[in-house]
């Protein structure tokens, strides 16, 4: 096994195929009993919790089956996975900075939740981070230009949005007056462009070869509005489930765990795998996952201080009213 500080990715679905991408509507996950889990995603492959979906790579662990059953989903956003958290319809979901931050503040699922590890961290010098960018036709090439643009976004009130409104803050831009959001789905975000629905839109890791492979223009990246990185992406679970199903939840761990020890160890076979799996062409898997182009992958167990730091960040740029301890949300200890 590698070093446990490794991770995985997930599944996207709802109008894939406007981005050519055949589209993975996990089951209904939650509920049953004290060996039943429900896991929710957003992003196929590079929401890593995603892999677990995947028959041949259940085959390579050990709990799976045996220690818990599973139902995975997937969902437009992250503030959609905590709903059905909330509902008690999923026990465990992949959440990002504001989404995590509201939810604890808002007390938004029943008992409130804990960060149990990082997915992906964002703005890291040698990897990718969330870029902004718009058609290559378009007379907007920097983030200046932006003023009086529509923005495309998968959903408002999330850490995706939340680089958006960093940069605009930056500019002395306001972004309730000075710009328009426009909410759509990442696998329509190229037609969106190409069709004039928005000026610019916001790309993740999975998609973005579809931007630069059209030659669109580069308007911003998350490093250029950030001073380091910082934990984006994070799996978290319901304290109503970590007191009911304790023991599952556990064994989820182990077995995502090593769902990255194996993709790292073995990421050729992971790639055909999860293409197959999501139906997504291989080749544009392969062009950015576990590569350059994809995010920062090699921790996952939660630095308390860069979490506080972006969770602080949250605050100042009015997403949440206050700012809470991280370490009475989050925790190491269900890491095998």
């Amino acid at each position: 096994m590698l070093p446990r500080s490794r991770r995985t990715f997930l599944k996207s679905g709802t109008a894939v195929a406007a981005a050519g991408l055949t589209g993975l509507a996990g089951c209904v996950g939650g509920g049953g009993g004290d060996d039943a889990l429900g896991f929710n995603f957003t992003v196929p492959i590079e929401n890593l919790g995603s892999l677990l979906d995947i028959p041949d790579i259940q085959d390579q662990l050990g709990n799976i089956g045996d220690e818990y059953e599973l139902n995975v989903s997937q969902d437009s956003s992250t503030p959609d996975s905590l709903n059905a958290l909330a509902a008690g319809e999923s026990d465990i979901c992949l959440v990002t900075t504001v989404s995590y931050a509201s939810a604890v503040m808002q007390e938004a699922v029943p008992g409130n939740i804990t960060m149990l590890a990082t997915d992906f961290w964002d703005a890291h010098d040698d990897y990718y981070g969330f870029t902004i960018f718009s058609h290559s036709d378009s007379d907007i090439t920097e983030p200046e230009d932006m003023e009086g643009a529509t923005l495309g976004v998968n959903s408002l009130g999330t850490g995706i949005h939340s680089v958006y409104q960093r940069q605009l803050l930056e500019l002395g831009l306001d972004p309730d007056e000075d710009v328009e959001f426009v909410e759509q789905d990442f696998p329509t975000f190229t037609a969106g462009l190409e069709d004039g629905i928005f000026d610019v839109a916001i790309y993740p890791a999975l998609f973005a070869p579809q931007a630069r492979n059209n030659g669109f223009n580069e308007v911003f990246s998350s490093q250029d509005v950030w001073d380091g990185e910082y934990p984006f992406a994070y799996v978290v679970a319901s304290n109503n489930a970590l007191d009911q199903k304790e023991d599952a939840v556990q064994s989820w761990m182990e077995d995502y765990v090593d769902v990255v020890d194996y993709m790292f160890e073995n990421r050729d076979e992971v790639v055909s795998l999860a293409s197959e799996h999501f139906e997504i062409p291989e080749e544009l898997v392969d062009s950015f996952f576990l590569t350059e182009q994809d995010y920062y992958r090699d921790q996952i167990e939660i630095d308390f201080d860069r979490l506080q730091f972006a969770i602080d960040e949250m605050h100042e740029m009015g997403f949440t009213d206050d700012t809470f301890d991280v370490e009475e949300h989050a925790t190491n200890e269900y890491l095998p």
